[in-house]
C-alpha cells in the first residue's frame, strides 16, 4: 500500500512538472497570441484591480476614524453602521482631497521645478565653468557637460511629440479615435473601480471571512495558514510603508518650506512641494530633490545653494534620527542595504512606481527570509552567542581549529 502510494505521490508530480513544461512551451511558441489574451484579461479585470487599489488606499484612515475618532465617540456595538458610514464619507474626503492636491499643485508644481531647472542648467554651468577656472581638469570637465547639453535639442524633441499628436491628415481621424477610446475606457474603469472600492470597504470584514473560507476549504491547513500569514504580511507591509511616507512627504515638506522662509531662501514653495513629494521614493528621492533645489539657487546665489544643501542635510537627519524613532517608530525593519538594491532594482524595472513598491516587496521577502533562517537555526540549535562567537573569530583562529581535528597541536604549529 505504501509502494502505491509512493508512486501515486511520484507520478502526480511527473505529470505536474510535465503540465507546468508543456504550458512553458505554448506559452513561448505562441508568445503574441498569449501576450494578447493576457492584455485583453487585464482590460477586464483592471476596474477590479483598480477598486482593490482604492480600497485599500481608502482602508488605511478609515481603520483610524474606526478605531481612534467614531469608535470613541459611538458606542460601536450599538452604532457599528453609523461609525462605518462616517469613517467611509471622512476618508472619501481625505482621498479626493490628496487626489485633489497632487493634481492641482504637486505635479504642476514638479514640472514647474523640472522645466526651471533646465532652463538654469546652462547659467548654473557657465557659472560653474567660471569659478573652476583654477582646477583645469574640473573646468574641462563642466565645459563638456555644457557643449554636450547645448546639443540637446530640446525643440527638436518637442516638434516630434506634436507632431505625432497632431498626425498626418490621414491618420488625425485614427489617433482621435484612439485617444478617445483611451480616455474613455480609463474614465470607465476609474469609475467601476470607484463603485467596487466602496463596496469592498464597506463589506471587508465580510469579505475577509469568505476568503478564509476558501482558502481553509481548498488547501491544507497548514499550506492555507502559510498563504494567509503572507497575505497578511504583505498587507501590513505596504500599509506600514504607505503610512509613513505619506507623513513623512507632509512633515518633510512643511519643515523645509518654514526653514527656507526663515532662511530667506529663494524658490520656497517650489523646493519645498519637491522635496516633500520625492521623499516617497526612499534614498533617491531626496539626492533628486536636493539637486533640483541646488540648481535652482545657484544661479541666483551659490552661497545660498550651499546654505540650502547644509539645511536639507541637517533636516534629512532629524527626520531619519528624531521623527522615525518618535513619531513612527521602526516602520519597516529594513537594512538600509536591503532598501537601497530594492529602490534601485524597482527604479531600473517599472521606473517612480517601482521604486516605491519595491521597498514594501522587500520587506515581505526579508521578513520570510528571516522567520526561515531563524526556524533553520532553532532546528540545528545554533543560538546567537554562539553565531557570534563564529562571526568574530579570525582567519588564523578558524584555520587552526580546522587543522587541528586531523593533526596535533604541534603539527598544527609547525603548519601554521
Amino acid at each position: 500500500m505504501k509502494i502505491t502510494n509512493n508512486l501515486d505521490r511520484k507520478s502526480k508530480n511527473n505529470l505536474r512538472v510535465g503540465l507546468i513544461l508543456l504550458l512553458a512551451f505554448f506559452t513561448l511558441w505562441y508568445v503574441e497570441p498569449v501576450s494578447s489574451f493576457l492584455v485583453s484579461i487585464y482590460a477586464v479585470i483592471r476596474p477590479i484591480l483598480l477598486g482593490f487599489a482604492i480600497a485599500f488606499v481608502i482602508n488605511l484612515p478609515m481603520n483610524f476614524f474606526q478605531d481612534k475618532v467614531f469608535g470613541r465617540l459611538f458606542d460601536p456595538k450599538k452604532h457599528r453602521k453609523l461609525i462605518l458610514i462616517l469613517s467611509l464619507i471622512f476618508s472619501w474626503l481625505i482621498f479626493f482631497g490628496a487626489v485633489t492636491l497632487i493634481l492641482l499643485v504637486i505635479i504642476p508644481e514638479t514640472i514647474n521645478a523640472s522645466q526651471t531647472a533646465i532652463k538654469n542648467i546652462p547659467a548654473f554651468a557657465d557659472a560653474l565653468i567660471k569659478y573652476t577656472e583654477k582646477i583645469p581638469a574640473l573646468n574641462k570637465a563642466m565645459v563638456d557637460i555644457r557643449n554636450q547639453f547645448e546639443s540637446f535639442d530640446l525643440n527638436n524633441i518637442s516638434d516630434k511629440i506634436t507632431s505625432y499628436l497632431s498626425g498626418e491628415g490621414s491618420n488625425v481621424l485614427n489617433r482621435a479615435q484612439s485617444i478617445l477610446s483611451s480616455v474613455s475606457s480609463t474614465l470607465i474603469a476609474i469609475a467601476m473601480g470607484f463603485i467596487f472600492s466602496i463596496y469592498v470597504s464597506i463589506n471587508k470584514k465580510n469579505l475577509k471571512i469568505n476568503a478564509n473560507k476558501f482558502l481553509y476549504a481548498n488547501f491544507a491547513e497548514d499550506r492555507a495558514d502559510t498563504i494567509n500569514y503572507i497575505s497578511k504580511l504583505t498587507y501590513d507591509a505596504f500599509a506600514k510603508f504607505l503610512d509613513t511616507r505619506f507623513l513623512s512627504c507632509f512633515v518633510l515638506g512643511t519643515l523645509n518650506y518654514i526653514g527656507m522662509k526663515i532662511l530667506q531662501l529663494p524658490y520656497a514653495g517650489m523646493i519645498s512641494i519637491l522635496v516633500g513629494a520625492l521623499d516617497i521614493i526612499p534614498y533617491f528621492g531626496p539626492i533628486i530633490a536636493a539637486a533640483f533645489g541646488m540648481l535652482m539657487i545657484f544661479i541666483q546665489s551659490p552661497f545660498q545653494s550651499l546654505v540650502f544643501i547644509i539645511f536639507l542635510v541637517v533636516l534629512q537627519q532629524v527626520q531619519e534620527n528624531i521623527f522615525y524613532p518618535l513619531v513612527i517608530g521602526k516602520h519597516s525593519g529594513l537594512p538600509a542595504i536591503w532598501i537601497f538594491v530594492s529602490v534601485f532594482l524597482g527604479g531600473r524595472l517599472f521606473g517612480i512606481m517601482g521604486m516605491i513598491l519595491f521597498m514594501p516587496l522587500a520587506t515581505v521577502f526579508y521578513t520570510l527570509k528571516e522567520d526561515r533562517t531563524i526556524k533553520k537555526l532553532k532546528e540545528k540549535e545554533i543560538d546567537e552567542k554562539s553565531l557570534g562567537e563564529k562571526a568574530n573569530k579570525s582567519f588564523e583562529q578558524m584555520r587552526k581549529e580546522r587543522l587541528e581535528e586531523d593533526f596535533t597541536k604541534e603539527e598544527v604549529e609547525q603548519i601554521m
